[in-house]
């Protein structure tokens, strides 16, 4: 069984190099073999070199270049595709954020809880007992757990809450699936883009789970890239596209 960390970066160069050297040092004292996949999403910083520095040092790296920003739901797709090509049905798939907010040692809980209670995906959620969020404006936390509701009524997955969060594992035979049933399994560019997925995945009756996740927003390198009022309108939309 592999495992392949997929990391989506556009303009990641503050924290990139930490998340992957954080990610080296829990490889070593992991049981499972892990690969690493960034997807550099057109960054105009360093983040590219910095990648492919470290691609050049380990071989447990590899880095795919878009021409061009094209958006979070475009680098999932080709973190997606990758993983359908290049994995079989057992294997998992890890995604997380590469702006330093997600501790990889929180992979093998997401992993040895995938695996023990055969499930097709495990997140790691601020929403479960013992996730919180840390360093987050009223305002935000509202509109996060607004979402929360919106998602438990209009697409159910049993023991998952934390439908937003890019944290998360799957099942390689969920993923080749999902794709199997619907051509375009991401249609959004934007941060709604890991809701649309859970919102598809709610039609399939996948067996999910959550481990906490303590999201400490003081750790985050550099400034959000997500805007609130897109993904909200996204999320609704999603209504009209998922049947």
């Amino acid at each position: 069984m592999k495992v392949l960390i997929g990391l989506p970066a556009f303009n990641e160069e503050t924290g990139i190099a930490n998340v992957l050297e954080s990610i080296r040092r829990y490889r070593n004292c992991s049981r499972y073999s892990i690969e690493v996949l960034v997807v550099n999403d057109g960054s105009t910083d360093q983040t590219g070199q910095i990648v492919l520095n470290f691609a050049n040092s380990y071989d447990f790296v590899k880095m795919i270049d878009h021409e061009g920003n094209k958006g979070l739901g475009e680098a999932i797709k080709t973190i997606l595709r990758y993983t359908i090509d290049n994995m079989e049905d057992q294997d998992i798939l890890v995604t997380m954020d590469a702006d330093n907010t997600h501790s990889p040692l929180l992979i093998e809980s997401m992993i040895g809880s995938l695996i023990s209670h055969d499930l097709d995906l495990v997140v790691a959620s601020r929403f479960t007992d013992g996730g919180c969020e840390l360093g987050l404006k009223v305002l935000r936390k509202l509109y996060s757990r607004g979402a929360m509701c919106f998602f438990k009524i209009f697409f159910p997955i049993k023991n998952l809450n934390d439908y937003s969060s890019g944290f998360r594992a799957y099942r390689v035979r969920i993923i080749r699936q999902a794709q199997e049933r619907w051509i375009d399994l991401i249609t959004t560019n934007g941060f709604d883009c890991m809701a649309e997925i859970a919102a598809r995945f709610s039609r399939m009756g996948i067996k999910a789970g959550e481990v906490p996740l303590i999201l400490n927003y003081g750790l985050k390198e550099g400034a959000s890239k997500m805007k609130v009022a897109r993904t909200v309108k996204g999320y609704f939309s999603l209504l009209a596209k998922v049947r």
